[in-house]
């Protein structure tokens, strides 16, 4: 990681934690060594919305989410939401079985520049990962 592309916010790189929540291309994600824990139909195609559930060291864990409801999928809370107005106003779901394990701050950074994130430094959109819930 010597230089980085200039096409996409370089400050993402400090800023990964849980409740951030961002565009992402997971076809990026697993090219930089990603894995989706989950069975292949699970498996989230195109960009979608990513929430960072955790981090440890150099690893975070993400699961897609979606703007219908569906089998496993679980309803976030729109008043945890914050961030840009669309974001906020719309309703999100989060299916429990698709967790992604992304090894590498850089790889968020890809796959966020691929994906065309708008977000930028002091203008994130997160979601209060402590209030997930099971159904």
């Amino acid at each position: 990681m010597s230089h980085l592309p200039t096409d996409y916010d370089q400050d993402i790189l400090g800023e990964i934690d849980a409740g951030l929540v961002l565009h992402l291309d997971p076809d990026v994600l697993e090219k930089e060594g990603g894995i989706c824990k989950c069975k292949p139909e699970l498996r989230v195609q195109g960009v979608h919305f990513f929430l960072c559930l955790g981090k440890a060291t150099n690893e975070s864990f993400w699961t897609p989410l979606y703007s219908r409801d569906g089998k496993g999928r679980v309803i976030l809370d729109i008043a945890a939401k914050r961030g840009h107005p669309n974001w906020c106003a719309k309703p999100s779901y989060a299916h429990e079985e698709t967790i992604w394990f992304i090894k590498s701050a850089y790889a968020i950074y890809l796959a966020a520049g691929k994906a065309e994130d708008k977000s930028r430094k002091g203008n994130r959109n997160y979601f209060s990962v402590g209030l997930l819930t099971r159904r």
